[in-house]
């Protein structure tokens, strides 16, 4: 169904931004008259997907972590400073630049001022906001202390974009040593070994098998730049697009679980986004089949997030957390299920996993030094193996050609 933004004047000729669905303007126009509302203007911003969510015609636009960080942190200050939501979200749209962040502040503002809670405004753009956002703020808004809610929210969400950067900037360098080495050993494949093959054909020198090897590496490469643009192109395309199809998700984590080093960082990345979205949900007041159901979709992890799912239907069945976790041990360390059973005895689950993901966080830094350590050698063995194997079937044709002519 198409859905509209619109601004109208209401009785007291104020202002008022908000979005309908409806399948064309002139349904708009009656339901605002309806409302004694005076369309002013209304466009067409997308359609609803199957998952509820906002098929935006802005292809390109998105919501970054910073954004929704922003929001969060600036809603959070502005309601503790007294003001009610609607003037909180009156000054964020007066604020923001970003059309994407305009519009969602512009829904959530208009469905507050017909009644509804603020959750369900941000609720039609839930593929652009990650799954804890909303469900904090609904349970901020059931428990009637939204302000505390969404300073633990901005808490959160600093210390996960925190997490996020470390583990990027940890792989830059080695990503960049990637790119070099596959550069120099292409460019060398594609304008140095060519002119010195030629010159060895023609002075009839019979070219060693590995010089052979090469030279046909290289003649694929040469045979059309055109086609070498559109293969590169093609392959980073399919790649991202296969990267986030749930088959793609699920061959990568195979591939990474399944390497020295990387499974052990995986693992504990994983392990802290679980702690502490589980443990900041159930502080929020979420009931914790809630919590975990949240926790499984913001984990990105498809055997966490599998393991999650399963655990949720144990604990609706009466099964305590810790004793469903545990049947999982390849997942969630003895630790973690010690922490978690003395949570549920003594009452104090969520700060035991908040401490836990605090505390586990040190292990992922201590992984990521250990991965980079290892990365670093390897990635510079692998280049210094590719160049010398190049070097080697270069000087033997050279070799040949200098014996046969002595």
């Amino acid at each position: 169904m198409p859905i509209y933004t619109y601004e109208a004047y209401d009785k007291n000729n104020k202002i008022i931004h908000g979005q309908y669905e409806a399948s064309s303007e002139s349904e708009v126009s009656e339901y605002l008259t309806k409302r004694s509302l005076t369309p002013v203007s209304m466009s067409f911003i997308g359609a609803r997907n199957k998952k509820g969510g906002i098929l935006s015609i802005q292809l390109f636009s998105r919501l970054t972590p910073v954004d929704i960080m922003f929001l969060v942190r600036n809603l959070a200050t502005t309601i503790k400073a007294g003001l009610s939501i609607v003037e909180s979200l009156d000054i964020l749209i007066k604020d923001t630049e970003k059309k994407l962040m305009k519009k969602v502040l512009e829904q959530a503002q208009g469905v507050i001022k017909n009644g509804k809670p603020l959750s369900s405004g941000f609720d039609a753009y839930k593929d652009s906001l990650p799954p804890i956002f909303i469900g904090m703020i609904k349970a901020g808004e059931v428990s009637g202390q939204l302000d505390k809610t969404l300073s633990e929210l901005s808490r959160y969400l600093s210390k996960e974009y925190a997490l996020r950067n470390k583990v990027k900037s940890a792989l830059i360098y080695p990503i960049i040593l990637l790119i070099a080495s596959t550069a120099v050993v292409t460019l060398m494949l594609m304008f140095v070994l060519p002119k010195l093959t030629k010159s060895f054909i023609q002075s009839g020198v019979e070219l060693p098998w590995i010089t052979k090897i090469f030279l046909t590496i290289s003649q694929i490469l040469t045979w059309s730049f055109t086609l070498d643009i559109i293969i590169i192109f093609g392959f980073i395309y399919f790649f991202a697009y296969f990267r986030k199809t749930k088959m793609g998700k699920k061959l990568f984590f195979y591939l990474v679980s399944h390497t020295p080093v990387a499974s052990s960082l995986i693992k504990k990345v994983a392990l802290v986004r679980f702690a502490r979205t589980f443990g900041n949900l159930m502080n929020s007041g979420l009931s914790v089949a809630e919590s975990l159901e949240i926790s499984s979709e913001t984990i990105n992890n498809p055997s966490y997030t599998f393991a999650i799912e399963k655990v949720v239907v144990d604990i609706r069945n009466g099964l305590p957390v810790s004793e469903s976790l545990a049947k999982y041990e390849t997942l969630f360390p003895n630790l973690l299920i010690s922490l978690i059973t003395v949570g549920e005895r003594t009452g104090t689950l969520e700060q035991i996993l908040v401490t836990f993901a605090d505390f586990y966080e040190e292990e992922v830094d201590n992984a990521l030094r250990e991965l980079t350590s290892v990365l670093e050698p390897v990635l510079l063995l692998v280049m210094g193996l590719m160049i010398g194997a190049i070097a080697v079937s270069i000087i033997l044709p050279i070799y040949q050609l200098v014996g046969h002519f002595v």
